[in-house]
């Protein structure tokens, strides 16, 4: 068994509780405020510089790493559900900076846990919501494809996973146009 300090253990409920209330929120269709709750719950935790290979490979596989990818993908899928819901189409400057928002945050999540299957899942989903390029959606196909892979996907994560993957893939080889004043000499 794995025992934390009672200081921890403390830190840890107190990062759940929040965690709950976000969830809730969530559930709620309030992504903006679940938003805020899983940011106010990463707070909790110590910080953590994105930049840091060792740092986030020291997380691997422990309870706290997983916490901390939870919260990140969780807010990713907020931010994903934002930028789908935008009045003015995904295709919008505010929908497009809500999927970016998303990429970062699922992409440290799958840093962090690489065999969190939603982590991976959401990375996919916000490199597929970017502004479209060969190399995003080949990313995206990478992403959607590690989801799979992942011990923790469900049968119905598996199976929307393949939907998403089965559009990514037509995209990442339907290539993307020259622009105009691009000229190959």
């Amino acid at each position: 068994f794995f025992f934390l300090p009672s200081s921890e253990t403390t830190r840890m409920g107190d990062i759940e509780a929040v965690k709950a209330e976000a969830n809730a929120l969530y559930s709620e269709a309030k992504f903006e405020e679940a938003i805020s709750k899983y940011t106010e719950a990463l707070k909790l935790m110590p910080e953590l510089d994105p930049d840091d290979d060792d740092a986030i490979e020291a997380l691997n596989g422990k309870p706290e790493g997983k916490l901390r990818a939870v919260l990140l993908a969780n807010r990713a899928q907020c931010l994903l559900q934002i930028g789908k819901a935008d009045p003015e189409g995904v295709e919008s400057k505010a929908a497009r900076k809500c999927f970016m928002r998303a990429s970062i945050d699922a992409g440290l999540a799958a840093e962090i846990a690489p065999d969190y299957a939603k982590a991976q899942y959401r990375k996919g989903l916000s490199l597929l919501g970017m502004p479209e390029t060969q190399q995003r959606a080949k990313e995206a196909v990478q992403a959607l494809e590690a989801a799979l892979k992942c011990p923790d996907a469900t049968p119905a994560l598996t199976q929307e996973v393949k939907g998403v993957l089965k559009y990514a893939q037509e995209r990442r080889f339907d290539g993307v146009d020259m622009p105009e004043n691009c000229v190959v000499s």
